[in-house]
């Protein structure tokens, strides 16, 4: 349980944080589709914190972003890019 809580903060904070202020439509995508790749009892959870999530995602590079919204598993969104 604990390494789910672990991967999925570390996956919700590095890809989230993958849109530039200008992006922001783009950083909700983001977040959606992230919270979409995570296992269903960690979606809740992340939720609560799509604020601060969306605060990091404008802060990260187009690079970074367009690779969160192309992955297709947890394993590819550990892959991208965090800054």
């Amino acid at each position: 349980m604990m390494k789910h809580i672990l991967l999925s903060s570390l996956l919700s904070m590095s890809l989230l944080a993958g849109c530039k202020k200008s992006g922001g439509s783009e950083c909700e995508k983001v977040f959606e589709h992230t919270v979409s790749l995570m296992p269903a009892e960690m979606q809740g959870k992340l939720k609560e914190g799509k604020a601060d999530a969306i605060g990091k995602c404008e802060k990260m590079s187009p690079a970074a972003r367009k690779c969160a919204l192309d992955a297709k598993s947890l394993d590819d969104l550990m892959q991208c890019p965090r800054n």
